[in-house]
């Protein structure tokens, strides 16, 4: 039972300011690509993607212009939950490779100008993890506190979710989501049982030592930092400002920027002013309940259903520009926060919204704030379906299926296994061979962004009026970008100058910009 690296105790408090932001990182022009590592590209025939497939296709990612990879969990898991139940932090899933495979990943994506950030799972663990098997023994440990568990096995835990009767130690354990995840101890902001230790208490503080200690080693071997899981939820029974997770944070990435200034951190959060407190450098715009980024794209009752779609991007809504832009404006001015195409936990854009709706997406998408990110297959088109639930998916299975690389190889290029023994069944539709229209102008446009300075992470923003509330327009700089994703043709009179990129039969006219339906334009109001 490897604990050795987790016997390291750190002796000191919480800190009250955030580690200083280092200004040799520059994220200006970086292009983000999630891949889901068990579904991109099989190497060895087995069904499973693994990350010497990932490393075959990095001329693919570099033609495409990324310049950053998230890998979804990678470490040693029993997979009840596709890996975000980590059963060993040091060890990568042997379904992946090897360590020597991830190293040769790294060395090879960099060589294209590519960083990798890992997934970091900092809030639970498998329950098969060496750390709560040890902290489950009815005996006193150094582990007894690395997890939270109640006085008495038949303890309620305080309207947190539980498990008892599972182990010989007296006390029921919390969890974070699955049954298959106890959730660490990183302490109680509000306690009210003895149990319910403080942040600072030994056994949070060594739960903190022993996740940066993970952090350390893996930038040791050339990674360039981290995605972090749920990043907001460490601390149980916080404030609503979330203030005693932000100090842990700012405590552990304090100590881990001491060694690694250049170490890259990207929340799930989903509130950057919070995130950029903490000290990540960058945050994700998540698609929860009604909020913008909801309604851009996923305003449906039903993955499937278009009928029903309210989406700003479906091209019969009726959803007007602001109700996205009241809600967006206050929280980009805090940071870098990075709209999404989707994720694993999301349904896909497509085949609920058409290509030219995509289109229209992508065009704001790629000349928004923030860093764009990019799901797997989202450039291509790859279409959400209804499959049954593998390794705790559930209605989020249908997102996760094979990249789909060549339509005239079997399973669409993405391995060499027979069907059945596929991780997950290939759904057919677009692919990297058939040169979709959205994939071009991805490429179009990632080129022009890494290029354009004026579109870039941190440059200016103002969101301008409009003659149809169907019509977006903002100005970044010099240059002003406008969609229209409604079903009639619309005009916009204020865009002089030379058109930069256009789709969907975008023209400059003597009266300004036409737009047909789903078309967009960026305009140089320099020239």
């Amino acid at each position: 039972m490897a604990l050795g690296r987790d016997r390291v105790h750190y002796p000191g408090s919480m800190s009250n300011t955030p580690p200083p932001s280092n200004p040799g990182l520059d994220l200006e022009s970086e292009i983000l690509y999630q891949i889901y590592p068990q579904s991109f590209a099989d190497s060895n025939g087995d069904g499973i993607g693994d990350l010497a497939g990932i490393t075959s296709k990095l001329d693919y990612l570099a033609d495409l212009g990324i310049t950053m990879i998230w890998l979804n969990p990678i470490f040693d898991s029993p997979f009840k939950d596709a890996g975000y139940d980590v059963r060993d932090y040091y060890r990568i899933a042997p379904r992946y490779g090897t360590t020597e495979d991830l190293v040769t990943l790294v060395e090879q994506a960099h060589r294209h100008g590519i960083k990798v950030l890992l997934d970091l799972v900092p809030g639970h663990t498998s329950e098969e993890h060496a750390w709560f098997q040890q902290s489950a023994r009815p005996e006193p440990n150094e582990f007894s506190d690395r997890h939270i568990w109640t006085e008495h096995a038949f303890d309620n835990g305080a309207g947190l979710p539980f498990i008892g009767g599972e182990y010989d130690r007296n006390g029921t354990y919390i969890l974070n989501f699955f049954k298959s995840q106890p959730a660490l101890n990183y302490g109680f902001h509000q306690r009210n049982r003895p149990w319910q230790q403080s942040p600072d208490a030994p056994g949070p503080m060594a739960t903190r030592q022993a996740m940066v200690e993970v952090m350390k080693h893996w930038l040791e071997l050339g990674c360039d930092g981290f995605r972090v899981d749920m990043a907001d939820s460490l601390v149980k029974f916080d404030t609503e400002d979330k203030q005693a997770t932000i100090a842990v944070w700012q405590d552990m990435i304090g100590r881990v920027r001491a060694m690694y200034p250049n170490a890259i951190l990207v929340s799930e959060w989903g509130k950057p002013e919070l995130a950029h407190e903490a000290g990540f450098d960058m945050d994700f715009y998540l698609d929860w309940g009604d909020n913008g980024y909801h309604l851009l794209t996923r305003e449906s009752p039903d993955p499937l259903d278009r009928t029903h779609d309210r989406s700003f991007f479906a091209q019969h809504s009726d959803t007007p520009a602001t109700d996205f832009i009241v809600q967006y404006e206050p929280l980009y001015r805090h940071g870098l926060f990075n709209i999404i195409s989707g994720n694993h936990d999301t349904p896909r854009l497509a085949p609920r919204l058409t290509e030219a709706e995509r289109m229209a997406f992508f065009f704001f998408l790629l000349t928004m704030p923030g860093v764009p990110t990019i799901y797997y297959g989202d450039e291509i088109g790859m279409e959400y379906v209804k499959i049954p639930t593998k390794e705790g998916g559930y209605a989020r299975t249908g997102s996760r299926t094979p990249m789909q690389w060549d339509s005239t190889q079997p399973n669409y290029g993405f391995s060499t296994a027979a069907p059945e023994s596929l991780y997950l069944p290939v759904s057919g539709g677009p692919s990297v061979d058939k040169q979709p229209q959205l994939l071009a102008l991805t490429r179009q446009l990632i080129a022009i962004r890494r290029t354009t300075p004026a579109l870039q992470a941190s440059a200016p923003l103002e969101f301008l009026p409009t003659p149809h509330p169907r019509l977006l327009a903002y100005r970044r700089s010099h240059l002003t970008i406008v969609i229209n994703p409604s079903a009639q043709p619309l005009d916009y009179p204020d865009a002089n100058g030379t058109m930069v990129a256009g789709i969907g039969g975008a023209e400059l006219t003597e009266a300004g910009l036409h737009l047909p339906p789903t078309a967009a334009a960026i305009v140089d109001t320099d020239k």
